[in-house]
């Protein structure tokens, strides 16, 4: 086998191996879009409502999204931080902008996406008229 012909042979397999040595995504893309909602204790034992995909809440919301986890976001954002948005469970351009406020405030990246960053920064309301934060699963 002449020496070309291995380093070809070579750069094929490497070229083949290359996306499970460099991973072949990011996280964000693995990570699912928030369908629904569900019950979720805050720091201080409190029971407020976040957005989940099934039972996981380490999901993604972005405009265009929409259902019971964009309305659960909308009344955070309104109860918490507020912003007076319809709570219709579309997340538009009011819903965008109203997040971007709050992640600022929060001395978060103001890109407008929700995320298990901003899930944990944000305070979600409670009982109360209150407002408290979760910690999630990561």
């Amino acid at each position: 086998m002449s020496a070309r012909r291995w380093a070809l042979g070579m750069a094929v397999v490497l070229a083949a191996g290359a996306p499970v040595l460099l991973g072949a995504g990011t996280a964000q893309a693995a990570t699912p879009t928030c369908s629904t909602s569900v019950s979720y204790t805050t720091v201080h034992g409190s029971s407020t409502t976040i957005p989940a995909a099934g039972r996981n809440v380490s999901c993604l919301l972005a405009r265009g999204s929409s259902g019971n986890g964009v309305r659960a976001l909308q009344l955070s954002l309104n109860e918490c931080y507020g912003a007076n948005l319809a709570r219709d469970g579309i997340f538009g351009a009011g819903t965008q902008a109203a997040l971007r406020r709050a992640q600022s405030q929060e001395g978060q990246a103001a890109d407008g996406v929700y995320g298990p960053r901003t899930r944990d920064a944000l305070h979600w309301r409670v009982a109360g008229f209150a407002c408290d934060r979760v910690n999630g699963p990561g």
